[in-house]
């Protein structure tokens, strides 16, 4: 669809609006009061619910229509710079990242939300605390537990994570591990005295060198099992034979199995490395974001009909489909752009993910 000139100007202003606020982790505060602020102005109606940093704006609520929420998380990973807009790019810190995302959800309810809450019961949620955070301090997290009927209500999840403005289902699960390998530090002049931990780590990094990904097929779409080594430390000394190495593991599991049957699987590999249960420590780990198929998620795709493949990355779609509540990502954001220094959206994106939020919403009412 092709947006009225009033629509299209206020999305834009709306997004550059919110690139302006500084946002990062832990200093989303005058970010969040803005949208607060924002929304009273907007939406006098909706009720808003606050906990901490984060917000669950909800219409008015109709018995017997199906509650749908536009999910999205407030903080962003780029150190600040002021918003520029060049050849049709908008750049600013999160702009992809789910910047973007927010202001279509933000806008798209104030043009439409009047009318399509009398069909749908509608909300907006924004977290806090998403990005490269523990999940204990995770925003989602906490109002899961602090606002439980709120989510016993809620029957689809759309999060605006950057897709490409394609549908991203599910999600895979994590696991960081931490491997340690004992040697004996000497001097390198005469390493008979001791013994390279580094060399004797060699043997578990040629293995997880030569570990391939493995497919899983889930609804359709195309999942990977990965295992990668992504940080590496030995003891340090120019002149010495490290004493110690150590490493920390990156298992991303498919939806295919539970948390724990992911953790024993790893520990299981591990150990078939050569590598002890004393060496191995599982430093953080969450589950994968299944595939919770509804007659509402079926109408969703239906509806959006667009490309669709899998989400190969963590999101908190694994939050909510923990919970039992039917989600999928879907956001006008770049994946290439997440998380760079000169972070930017096309236009043109966010103009066509706004069309696609609309027919979406119109096909479900």
């Amino acid at each position: 669809m092709t947006l009225s000139p009033a629509v299209q100007k206020s999305l834009h202003e709306t997004l550059q609006t919110m690139l302006g606020i500084a946002s990062p982790t832990y200093q989303e505060q005058a970010f969040m009061a803005w949208l607060r602020e924002r929304c009273s102005r907007s939406l006098p109606d909706w009720q808003q619910i606050e906990h901490g940093d984060c917000l669950i704006l909800q219409a008015p609520w109709r018995e017997g229509q199906p509650h749908i929420a536009l999910i999205g998380h407030s903080d962003v990973v780029p150190a600040h710079f002021e918003p520029r807009l060049e050849a049709g790019r908008l750049h600013g810190a999160g702009a992809s990242d789910m910047k973007g995302a927010l202001a279509a959800f933000l806008v798209w309810l104030e043009q439409e939300g009047a009318t399509l809450s009398k069909h749908l019961n509608l909300s907006l949620l924004v977290y806090s605390r998403e990005e490269q955070t523990p999940l204990h301090e995770n925003g989602l997290y906490h109002l899961l537990q602090a606002t439980p009927d709120y989510f016993k209500s809620l029957d689809l999840g759309i999060i605006g994570e950057p897709t490409d403005n394609t549908l991203q289902l599910g999600c895979v699960g994590s696991i960081h591990a931490r491997l340690r390998v004992a040697g004996k530090a000497c001097h390198s002049a005469r390493p008979w005295n001791g013994e390279n931990a580094l060399y004797k780590a060699l043997p578990i990094i040629q293995a997880a060198a030569a570990t391939q990904p493995v497919r899983h097929t889930v609804f359709g779409v195309d999942f990977f099992d990965v295992l990668q080594i992504t940080e590496s430390q030995s003891e340090p000394g120019r002149t010495s034979l490290p004493g110690w190495w150590q490493a920390n593991l990156n298992f991303r599991f498919a939806p295919v199995r539970s948390l724990e049957a992911a953790q024993a699987e790893l520990l299981s590999q591990l150990q078939g490395w050569g590598l002890q249960a004393d060496q191995i420590s599982i430093i953080d780990a969450v589950a994968a974001g299944s595939v919770i198929e509804t007659p509402l998620f079926r109408q969703a795709m239906q509806a959006l009909n667009l490309p669709v493949v899998a989400k190969q990355a963590w999101t908190d779609v694994a939050q909510l489909t923990q919970h039992g509540i039917a989600a999928f990502n879907f956001g006008p954001g770049l994946t290439s752009q997440a998380h760079t220094v000169d972070e930017h959206i096309l236009l043109a994106d966010l103009d066509a993910y706004y069309g696609h939020l609309q027919r979406l919403m119109r096909g479900l009412a």
